[in-house]
């Protein structure tokens, strides 16, 4: 489903004229839905850690504080902890609180078996400061909930008739009804309630579920390794 086939039935969904395009349109009511759709795969994007939005960051460790390949371009946030040295197989601590960070940076220490990060406004930060290139890695949400035409490049927001939704499209025709209701003055209470009973859903329903056994465990069920927060190989 495209932009354009989304916000389409938006409009019959609110009794407006169905119109051949969008962006290009130039009139009141499709600048407003297109602003709308802007609002909505931003603000939904955030609101979940969406499998479709999961990306990795495995880079090398440069000898200083400031990681060059540590913050990707498409960075939106850190999965939390999912940060590990995957050279010494020991999870990487942090993020580091103000406080912690200036203590840290107070205290003479420059080298320690455990590692510590800072997102900074200038990237990410390591503490304390690498002396090896180790192959450190991350999981994170992408800012990139838009697939352009091309089906290969992902961009931050709407910027053509054509561009597709990597999350559920429903979800999109949803969210921009309730909000044209909403700024035009009308009713949309239960449209809003219908998106956000979709949304749980889809929060849900996009990743496997565990099995949780209250009683004792079968003999013949693979238990689930315990995960250490620093890994010690042989």
């Amino acid at each position: 489903m495209t932009l354009l086939t989304a916000l389409n039935d938006v409009q019959r969904m609110c009794s407006l004229p169905v119109t051949s395009a969008i962006v290009a349109d130039g009139q009141e009511t499709q600048n407003l839905l297109f602003a709308l759709a802007k609002r909505e795969a931003a603000d939904l994007s955030r609101r979940h850690d969406w499998p479709a939005l999961l990306r990795d960051n495995v880079f090398t460790a440069t000898l200083a504080s400031l990681q060059a390949s540590g913050k990707p371009s498409n960075f939106d946030r850190m999965c939390p902890d999912t940060f590990w040295n995957r050279t010494t197989d020991r999870k990487i601590s942090g993020p580091l609180t103000d406080k912690e960070w200036s203590a840290a940076y107070g205290f003479p220490i420059t080298s320690s078996i455990q590692q510590y990060s800072r997102l900074r406004y200038n990237g990410l930060h390591i503490f304390p400061v690498p002396t090896v290139a180790d192959t450190l890695a991350y999981e994170y949400v992408a800012n990139t909930p838009v697939l352009d035409t091309n089906g290969s490049t992902y961009k931050t927001t709407w910027a053509a008739d054509t561009d597709t939704f990597v999350l559920e499209e429903e979800l999109l025709v949803l969210g921009v009804t309730w909000r044209f209701l909403k700024q035009k003055g009308l009713d949309y209470a239960e449209a809003m309630k219908d998106y956000e009973l979709r949304v749980e859903g889809a929060i849900g329903a996009g990743r496997g579920q565990r099995t949780i056994y209250l009683a004792t465990q079968d003999a013949g069920i693979m238990t689930v390794p315990i995960i250490p927060e620093t890994g010690f190989g042989p």
